[in-house]
């Protein structure tokens, strides 16, 4: 039994009953024809795998919701064409429902939550239309030739939790437009829309009471008044606070400021400064007005309740352009210990902010690994230099890491970092003894598996492994690093690195997507390895998209734009359009003067497959690039 990540798109004829009723020969003949010659070529296409037919329907499974949706998107505009000769009564039409989740392989057969999620938003698709959820369409960046209706929150039949829903526009004139159903064709009500009035004992019989937010209408990015950064942007509003004697306000003013100072600590997050977020205060705006008006796409409410000496104080975090609450937390506190409550609300919103907007699950391991919260921050500060693989990014990383090491010399987290300091210092060429330098990495390595077993560790022995060329092992690490933590992004990530360099391309894809989904705010060596598999699978569409963000990004990695480059380069030519790859190779040259096919092979000397390396620098010769 094996679980992946896999986009998935359950399809169901419409009226197949009625339709077998009245002549069953017939419908089973056009249903047997519409498969041969419509839609088991569209999966051939577009990388999809039948897992199985269900008599009036299909179930299947691909590598990418961008190809699940073009392959639906094929099929329903498609088949009504094709049974345009029926009467009304008699056509053919599929519901279809897609989305991407984790599902459990079993003899050739898929089943677990990510299918029961497709299957109920089958059921909500039009007829002949095709509906996904929130997961799915958020993959779908840059896809241009549909559009979408946002069907807001939904609660689906034996899915406990609401299911964001959009409706796919097949009508060529609403190709690329993004519009919101009207209420009542929702058919449901928003996951935030009733308010709750919450009456709580506290000690001494007071009570203390707080309100659910509203639901409202996601924004429009291209509305606000300024243009919305690509890293995670967020404005902490000022805190509101009820009860006690009506002098109390720098009690919620003063929780606000610790929040918004401890946030400013994070590389990842883009913060609004004090003076202008407190401008807002007392002023009767609601959160996506405020979002809209400074060009930010969440943003952070609370209030304070005072009762006696006892205070509850509750926090919220909303994405005004998904128009949703993320998560909320709540705290209880005596007034004496207001400082000591400042500190917990402001490290449990930094640890929240990092878990759902820029590291993924990864940021509450690692404040334990780290060894707590100050340790932590510097941890992810550094990551930050660290891994924009840049001799002063290095500098700063090391000067961080060799800190922690210094007053935690036996700590296994201090030692794994350490590790990887001496590491890149041979990858960015700064070293002047590859051998000593990977002697030294590996003992960091080992000291910290000695002293405790955590995945983390395992990536960094399996990427010294892939150093010395030894597949085998690396893959074995890896395959360690993944069984131990096998919701880490960056397990995922290296885990799946190591395994596409060490010949298993396919597998080494399915971890690295799997990070790229669990780190929101992924790493940005990631998308050169994740197209290198792509484009070795033959998954060309995935790679082009992926390759023009980056080189649209303002990416730190210096790697990647090159990276980004070089692959729509080998691309074109892999497709046999030789006129489009020589533009690309002019391009290329004008951002890498000294690019050459020789330094292309040089960079990927790991990799177990040479034959591949040989290729594809053979497809930059053919399309100018020097040889040397």
């Amino acid at each position: 039994m094996e679980r992946r990540l896999s986009a998935i798109l359950v399809a169901d004829m419409v009226g197949y009953s009625r339709l077998m009723e009245q002549d069953e020969a017939d419908t089973l003949q056009r249903q047997k024809a519409h498969h041969s010659t419509l839609i088991d070529p569209a999966l051939d296409v577009h990388h999809g795998r039948l897992v199985k037919t269900t008599g009036d329907g299909f179930l299947a499974e691909f590598p990418s919701v961008v190809e699940a949706v073009a392959c639906a998107v094929a099929i329903q505009r498609e088949l009504p064409e094709r049974e345009a000769n029926q009467s009304q009564d008699r056509r053919m039409t599929y519901r279809m429902g897609i989305h991407l989740g984790d599902v459990i392989h079993e003899n050739g057969d898929i089943h677990g939550d990510g299918v029961n999620i497709a299957a109920r938003l089958e059921a909500l698709a039009d007829p002949g239309g095709i509906c996904l959820s929130g997961d799915a369409y958020n993959q779908l960046r840059g896809v241009a030739d549909v559009g979408f209706e946002d069907l807001a929150d939904v609660q689906v039949k034996n899915i406990s939790r609401p299911i964001r829903a959009w409706r796919v526009l097949l009508d060529p004139d609403q190709a690329g437009k993004r519009i919101k159903a009207p209420k009542s064709r929702r058919g449901m009500v928003p996951l935030l829309t009733q308010s709750a009035l919450c009456v709580l004992a506290l000690g001494f019989g007071a009570y203390l009471w707080s309100l659910a937010p509203a639901g409202f209408e996601p924004v429009d990015p291209t509305d606000m008044a300024l243009e919305l950064p690509s890293n995670p942007s967020i404005v902490v509003l000022p805190f509101t606070i009820s009860g006690g004697d009506g002098q109390s306000s720098w009690i919620a003013d003063a929780i606000s400021e610790s929040i918004i100072s401890t946030l400013s600590m994070s590389p990842d997050m883009l913060v609004i400064s004090r003076s202008t977020s407190f401008s807002y205060k007392g002023q009767n705006l609601d959160a996506p007005q405020i979002a809209q008006e400074l060009g930010v796409r969440y943003t952070l409410s609370g209030s304070v309740v005072q009762v006696g000496d006892n205070l509850r104080v509750t926090a919220e975090l909303v994405d005004a352009i998904e128009g949703s609450l993320i998560w909320s937390i709540r705290k209880d506190s005596a007034l004496d210990d207001l400082f000591q409550l400042q500190d917990e609300i402001s490290q449990q919103v930094f640890q929240e902010m990092a878990v759902s907007l820029t590291l993924g699950e990864d940021g509450r391991n690692w404040i334990e690994l780290a060894g707590g919260f100050e340790n932590y921050v510097a941890v992810i500060n550094a990551r930050e230099e660290f891994q924009k693989f840049s001799p002063e990014g290095h500098a700063k990383a090391r000067r961080i890491y060799e800190k922690l090491l210094r007053e935690n010399p036996d700590q296994p987290f201090a030692n794994y970092l350490m590790g990887w300091i001496h590491w890149q210092r041979i990858t960015i060429g700064l070293t002047a003894d590859a051998g000593a330098d990977m002697a030294e990495a590996q003992r960091y390595v080992d000291k910290a598996l000695d002293k405790q077993e955590f995945g983390e560790a395992y990536t960094l022995a399996a990427v010294l492994a892939l150093g010395r060329l030894n597949h085998d092992e690396a893959t074995q690490f890896a395959d360690r690093a993944l069984a131990l933590s096998p919701g880490s992004a960056e397990a995922n990530a290296l885990g799946g690195w190591v395994k596409a360099a060490s010949g298993q391309p396919q597998e080494g894809l399915r971890h690295m997507e799997l990070g790229m989904r669990l780190e929101p705010d992924y790493p940005e060596w990631l998308p050169g390895p994740v197209n290198y598999a792509r484009l070795e699978l033959g998954y060309y569409i995935d790679a082009e998209r992926l390759a023009r963000e980056v080189l649209a990004s303002n990416t730190n990695d210096v790697r990647a734009k090159p990276f980004a480059a070089s692959m729509l380069v080998a691309l074109a030519v892999f497709q046999e359009d030789i006129v489009e790859a020589k533009r690309r190779a002019q391009d290329f040259l004008n951002l890498v003067p000294n690019a050459s096919a020789a330094n292309a092979r040089q960079l990927r000397w790991l990799y177990k497959d040479q034959e591949f390396v040989d290729r594809y620098a053979n497809a930059l010769i053919q399309a100018g690039i020097p040889e040397q």
